[in-house]
């Protein structure tokens, strides 16, 4: 699988299972995310460097584009599945047998082992709540996760202000 273009066709058709789970009949793909996700933490790293906070770019680009890599392997399976598994510990797996040159990254994004993972993973849990939003919008059910994952992210007390930004945005009424 190390093919770098099967990878990239396998993530863009691959669906996020949880939206489909929900009924969303043109569900985003983890291609589609794993962009989002890319685009917010750039945001987010061009913010928090004018705000005076040293952000390597770089590197919180290239760890937002290859969080999700290992789905290319693994798949998207919902949630019930994931919690069942040892979920963290298969994606690392396949990171060090796959794509070892990019396996310290998804470490990083993973445990929130610096400030990059931990820009990352904000954006992951961000991307999904505007997507959860959108849906929202779109008649989808899909407030009850909006507002879930809302909560996770208001655990990143340092950048609350950020989120403020992006429900304000995205998911008005939701806070």
């Amino acid at each position: 699988m190390t093919d770098i273009l099967t990878v990239v066709d396998t993530l863009c058709k691959t669906p996020r299972v949880g939206w489909l789970q929900r009924g969303v009949t043109d569900a985003e793909t983890v291609c589609a995310h794993s962009l989002l996700v890319t685009l917010l933490a750039g945001e987010i790293a061009a913010r928090l460097n004018t705000e005076g906070v040293d952000i390597n770019m770089a590197e919180v680009l290239a760890v937002a584009a290859v969080h999700d890599l290992a789905e290319a392997v693994l798949g998207h399976p919902g949630r019930e599945v994931r919690d069942r598994l040892r979920w963290e510990e298969l994606e690392e797996e396949v990171f060090k047998r796959e794509f070892p040159h990019l396996a310290e990254f998804f470490r990083w994004y993973r445990y929130e082992t610096n400030t990059v993972g931990r820009i990352v993973a904000f954006a992951d849990k961000l991307a999904t709540l505007i997507r959860a939003c959108r849906y929202s919008q779109l008649g989808y059910p899909t407030e009850d996760l909006a507002r879930s994952l809302y909560k996770k992210l208001m655990a990143y007390d340092d950048f609350a202000h950020i989120l403020d930004y992006y429900v304000s945005k995205y998911c008005r009424g939701l806070s």
